[in-house]
């Protein structure tokens, strides 16, 4: 029997996997956008959505018409084979797992206003919830989806109530929103090139396709309106605390929106934020974890690594890749040296613009050279929209490269340079067993004889 994925993810709960990605701990880090773009980063927001609508759609159309797991991986080796289609399941590896140690610091954040937290504590409940999430995703993905969509739902909903009491409170002003930009051009400009990582997470979608039950052409509801709730919840954020307080007070304070329920006399809406951050935290990296698991799935089924990753336990699950996710998560969140936090921004800004340039070249190749393909959905204007999204990828690929350091460069290259045994191996279990390992390239064609 051949292993499959279940398909039992409907559409809010795939919204609910990528926006979930999407949406952090924002109280912790609007501090920081305030300081580069002051209340103008609201507008550095929407720029940065209108800018990753075109990979958006891109990302809708790839999907309806090579719906596996493996998202770019699969789309990227029909347009330019095996071996390229390798280094991007590798690089997309790399954009989940470090997004990991971001969990621990955005929950001990979360915990340091309930109560004093060091180091070493704050080690060890990240690592205690990585064990918890591992054990929760070898179970049936719908029950893993159920909690996660509780989660983002009752989140969203707490968000928008939080931001809207602040708006209506006597202490809120317009004019306190003034100077919207007070460091000018560059400023909105900085803050176009921070806030655009805030939109990485809709690209979860490809790789949890598999498992939906959702018509194809309904794909592109998801991309959006996980863009669109991002947009609404750090977009209101930013209003509502920019209304009440100075960027001076933000830099200040650990964490805003619950010290500014504090300033308004309302300390249990502090709580309720904080426990909601938590939250937040918890959905990001279900969100990641789930996404890499199933690039390694859908990276064994094409003979890019072992097939051993394609195991399937009794409940749905690619068990064998989380195990690899889970070690990977729980080095990387617990046993990794501290300076790599320093290095999260850069490096996951770099690889995802190396895949969303890889994706929006594969677009433009694989529309002339398999025009034939069934395409439940396809965008209008597709050749503009992908030379947009070429030029906007590059742009995004040289900004986090212009501001990484040594440590940085040293780190993505360590990283890469790990992978290569991993390929040598496939290449070399190729010849030396080829039916086992042969490769294959996901598509239309050969997936309907195996269903068939």
């Amino acid at each position: 029997m051949k292993e499959k994925l279940k398909k039992e993810l409907s559409l809010s709960q795939i919204i609910a996997m990528a926006a979930g990605g999407m949406i952090a701990a924002w109280m912790v880090e609007i501090k920081y956008w305030f300081e580069i773009s002051g209340s103008g980063a609201v507008f550095s927001l929407l720029t940065c959505c209108i800018l990753v609508l075109p990979l958006c759609l891109i990302y809708s159309e790839m999907t309806s018409m090579l719906p596996y797991a493996g998202g770019e991986n699969v789309w990227i080796s029909n347009a330019f084979g095996w071996n390229v289609g390798w280094f991007s399941c590798w690089a997309l590896v790399l954009l989940y797992i470090v997004a990991m140690p971001s969990v621990a610091f955005g929950i001990s954040s979360m915990l340091s206003y309930l109560f004093p937290v060091n180091f070493i504590q704050i080690k060890m409940i990240a690592g205690g919830i990585i064990i918890v999430w591992f054990l929760l995703t070898n179970l049936e993905i719908k029950f893993l989806a159920k909690i996660q969509n509780i989660m983002f739902w009752s989140t969203l909903a707490i968000s928008i109530c939080a931001s809207c009491i602040f708006i209506f409170s006597d202490q809120w002003s317009f004019e306190n929103l003034k100077p919207w930009f007070p460091t000018g051009f560059a400023g909105y400009s900085m803050g176009v090139g921070l806030l655009i990582m805030k939109f990485q997470g809709f690209d979860m979608i490809p790789q949890l396709v598999e498992e939906s039950n959702i018509p194809k052409k309904k794909l592109l509801i998801a991309f959006i309106s996980s863009m669109f709730l991002t947009f609404l919840i750090y977009g209101l954020a930013i209003i509502a605390v920019g209304g009440i307080v100075s960027s001076e007070w933000m830099q200040q304070t650990d964490i805003v929106d619950p010290r500014v329920a504090d300033m308004l006399g309302m300390h249990w809406l502090g709580l309720v934020i904080v426990v909601m951050g938590i939250i937040t935290c918890i959905t990001t990296l279900s969100g990641f974890w789930l996404s890499a698991s199933r690039t390694l799935y859908g990276g064994a089924k094409q003979g890019q690594f072992s097939k051993t990753f394609t195991a399937i336990n009794r409940h749905g699950q690619p068990w064998k890749a989380n195990l690899v996710i889970g070690i990977l998560s729980l080095y990387f969140t617990v046993f990794a040296p501290e300076k790599w936090i320093n290095y999260i921004f850069t490096i996951t800004g770099l690889s995802a613009g190396i895949i969303y340039f890889g994706v929006s070249v594969s677009f433009l190749k694989l529309r002339k050279t398999k025009p034939q393909w069934e395409r439940p959905y396809k965008v209008k204007h597709g050749t503009l929209l992908g030379w947009l999204s070429v030029i906007f990828t590059v742009w995004v690929i040289y900004t986090c490269a212009k501001s990484m350091d040594a440590g940085g460069w040293l780190a993505v290259g360590l990283y890469f340079a790990l992978g290569i045994p991993f390929m040598a191996y496939a290449k070399h279990m190729q010849k030396k067993k080829p039916e086992e390992w042969k490769q294959i390239i996901l598509s239309p064609d050969n997936m309907k004889e195996e269903e068939e």
